[in-house]
């Protein structure tokens, strides 16, 4: 058996390094070589040469896989990009339709080639009413590849087998409404998502969704449920995996005693439950290993875990190569690495000594101890691989991972066992689904309250914005790798969890006693095409602005950035105006962090849903909100804040707030999206001095930044907040203003996160 898993692990890596690391034209070199390697090792006399062998081939196939998974899949999307064309396509899933865009995932047919998965956008929704998985369909679309979003590279797709947007300039028509045996899951899939949101409340729909069927669509990035999975470690159980696999086996388990009858019902489940959700290579993993464990008595072969594993990357990366770049995937496996190596080790050190105890002699202290055990090993286990990827992929690395973990697995398992109870019983008579479904809500809220409780936890996570945190992590697995190696006991390990605790310990004091300066810090956050902009003047924080059209989560990445600087409240929060590039992460913010205090222009002539959004969020959370129809100053620490009232009632960006900060001799201006009249009416009504750093207006826009405004305020350092857009920001005009006034100019496209700091 660990033949194949040798195979399977240099096939892996083959494909990893062809689709990472070598340029595309060196594929079939490196296959050639590789091939030409596997013969050179038959000739050797080692005694691991026959090993050599089979790595040196799987290394070969590896590679030429890829070239020719490429050549026959890849390609043929490869014609399409730029063009636009009218094609057939077969519908693969329902639509998902949102607020602003309706996403269509369809397979396009080629004439010559397989049918290329593509994602469609539209913006009738007219036009994809009644659709269903196994329509065919035509329609004219602009095609472009799926390698890139928001002028980033990215695997998100292409790790799905998604390899071509799709922009629809045209009415859709459907040709064909047959529904192929291939796309039966996908509409049992729709029908489950459907009986889900009819069997539970709405404000547990969409969780149960995710996580009996991995559908996070209903879940809100603003949500305070959503942010505390993220800083608990707890993202898992909204992502299906080995976890639900677990979980449903569990479940027959209940049901069917004999092992053979277990294995016959187990098999054929697992397979379906994989297709109804998409096989999504965590899932796909967790199921083809747990069917290696039903079939192993039938071949009469010990279940061997490696080499489970490894067969499963294999498999996943049989039928789509690009698999390996999914963050999903590579959590997955690493986790269970991490589990098949450490936490039965760990669950044994564990229980072992607690077995002994004469206190833990009843059953059901026992039962306590067993699960705690379990559960901390199993959570340890998953984090000793996955935990630097982790840190380097989100940036977070929690601290209350365990215990979270520990207080609601238990809830999450009863809730998913109640969740599919309720789907089946609900499509056989929806009374008898609603009644199991009424517990399964009561857990779901319950595993909502714990994890959203852990999640405002003080210090529940610490972010590697802050570079002593990436040391301390680095230092951390230093330490104990240097244990394992030197095969230390168990008591030796006090020393180092001490150690590295004081050392977490002094690196959070430090960091809050080094950011808490008198100075006026003024930084500009990179957030893509929009603006996020953080003062601070001793303990006193101030943001304005907090949105990003690049699909960026501008208030992920701004509280990441308080936090790792020891900064825990926002005391107050301006908004220049309600564009989606400048306030779509407000809510998603107050749902993360504590605001004390909104101030907006007046949203009662807002044309948009954003500022009502806003308003309803604020009070949610209790924060006060001020609507600005006149100029004010607000006093911060040092710094002296004034705020203009909007100048003009234009469109949005006329209505809009400026700012003037002022902090001993350094003076900052921010002018939000204001243009060149704007500029002017506020040079009338305002005595703006000499300024040390100006926030360039509408990032760059060629109708802002104007020479009357340079002129009369006399900029030193220019800071714009920009990033991927089709509007050409910043303008080449613009910039020539800046230069020819010798103004030093800072794009937070190019620098990432600027930081301008006063001398005081």
């Amino acid at each position: 058996m660990r033949k194949l898993a040798t195979a399977a692990a240099s096939f892996s890596a083959a494909v990893f390094i062809s689709l990472k690391l070598l340029p595309p034209s060196f594929v079939l070199i490196a296959a050639a070589a590789a091939a030409a390697l596997s013969l050179f090792g038959l000739l050797l006399r080692i005694p691991a040469r026959r090993r050599f062998f089979l790595i040196a081939l799987s290394l070969s196939a590896g590679f030429l896989w890829v070239g020719i998974y490429k050549a026959v899949f890849y390609e043929p999307a490869r014609q399409l990009d730029g063009q636009t064309r009218t094609v057939s396509a077969v519908v693969c899933d329902a639509p998902l339709v949102t607020d602003t865009v309706t996403k269509l995932p369809v397979a396009v047919s080629l004439a010559g080639h397989p049918a290329v998965r593509t994602q469609l956008y539209l913006y009738d929704d007219d036009s994809v009413s009644g659709l269903a998985p196994g329509n065919t369909i035509t329609v004219t679309a602009r095609f472009r590849l799926a390698d890139t979003l928001y002028g980033e590279e990215t695997d998100v797709f292409l790790s799905k087998g998604v390899y071509l947007f799709g922009t629809v300039t045209g009415p859709v028509s459907v040709t064909e409404k047959s529904t192929p045996v291939l796309f039966f899951p996908a509409r049992v899939a729709a029908a489950v998502r459907d009986e889900i949101s009819g069997l539970f409340p709405a404000d547990i729909a969409g969780l149960m969704r995710a996580l009996i069927i991995g559908d996070t669509s209903q879940l809100s990035r603003a949500s305070a449920l959503s942010a505390a999975l993220s800083v608990t470690g707890t993202t898992h159980i909204i992502s299906v995996s080995g976890m639900n696999i677990a979980f449903l086996m569990g479940l027959i388990g209940l049901l069917i005693k004999n092992r053979r009858a277990r294995a016959l019902v187990g098999i054929p489940v697992v397979f379906v439950f994989m297709a109804v959700v998409g096989f999504a290579p965590p899932v796909t993993r967790a199921g083809i290993m747990q069917i290696f464990i039903l079939t192993a008595p039938f071949v009469k072969r010990e279940n061997d875990p490696v080499t489970a594993l490894s067969a499963a990357l294999l498999l996943i990366l049989l039928f789509n190569p690009f698999a390996v770049g999914s963050i999903g995937l590579q959590l997955s496996f690493l986790s269970t690495l991490g589990m098949i190596l450490v936490t039965e080790r760990l669950d044994t050190s564990l229980l072992r000594p607690l077995a002994r105890s004469k206190i833990l002699q009843r059953r059901f202290l026992k039962g306590i101890v067993r699960y705690v055990a379990a559960t901390l090993a199993a959570t340890v286990g998953a984090l000793v691989f996955t935990l630097p990827l982790i840190a380097l992929s989100f940036g977070t690395v929690s601290l209350v991972a365990p215990i979270t973990n520990i207080a609601v697995l238990w809830a999450c398992e009863a809730a998913f066992c109640l969740g599919v109870a309720a789907v089946v019983l609900g499509f056989i008579w929806f009374p008898l689904g609603a009644a199991a479904a009424f517990p399964a809500s009561l857990l779901a809220r319950l595993m909502t309250a714990v994890i959203e409780f852990f999640g405002h936890t003080p210090l529940a996570a610490v972010y590697t914005a802050n570079p002593a945190i990436t040391v301390w992590l680095v230092a951390l697995y230093i330490i104990f790798g240097a244990v394992l190696l030197l095969r230390l006991s168990k008591r030796h390990l006090i020393v180092p969890i001490c150690l590295s605790s004081v050392a977490l310990c002094i690196i959070l004091t430090a960091t809050a006693f080094y950011f808490d300066s008198p100075a006026l810090s003024v930084t500009a956050l990179q957030i893509g095409q929009g603006q996020c902009l953080v003062l601070t003047s001793r303990a006193a924080t101030v943001v304005i602005d907090c949105g990003s059209s690049s699909g960026k989560d501008a208030a992920d990445i701004l509280t990441k950035y308080l936090q790792s600087r020891g900064r825990t409240t926002v005391d107050l929060l301006i908004l220049t105006h309600f564009h989606a590039d400048h306030a779509n992460g407000v809510c998603a913010l107050l749902s993360r962090e504590k605001v004390s205090a909104i101030l907006m222009p007046d949203s009662a002539i807002d044309s948009g849903t954003l500022s009502e959004d806003i308003r309803r969020t604020a009070r949610a959370h209790d924060v006060a909100v001020v609507e600005m129809t006149q100029n004010c100053a607000v006093t911060a620490a040092d710094t002296v804040l004034h705020v203009y009232a909007p100048l003009g009632d234009g469109g949005e960006n006329e209505r809009g707030l400026s700012i003037l900060c002022s902090s001993g001799d350094f003076d900052a201006l921010i002018t939000g999206d204001m243009n060149a009249a704007q500029e002017k009416r506020l040079l009338a009504s305002a005595e703006l001095p000499d300024i040390e750093l100006l926030i360039v207006g509408h990032h760059g826009s060629k109708t802002a930044t104007s020479e009357d405004l340079l002129q009369a305020v006399s900029p030193e350092i220019a800071v714009i907040s920009v990033g991927y857009n089709t509007y050409g920001h910043p303008a080449p005009e613009t910039l020539k203003r800046l230069y020819d006034r010798g103004i030093l100019v800072y794009r937070t496209d190019e620098a990432g996160p600027v930081t301008i700091k006063s001398s005081a």
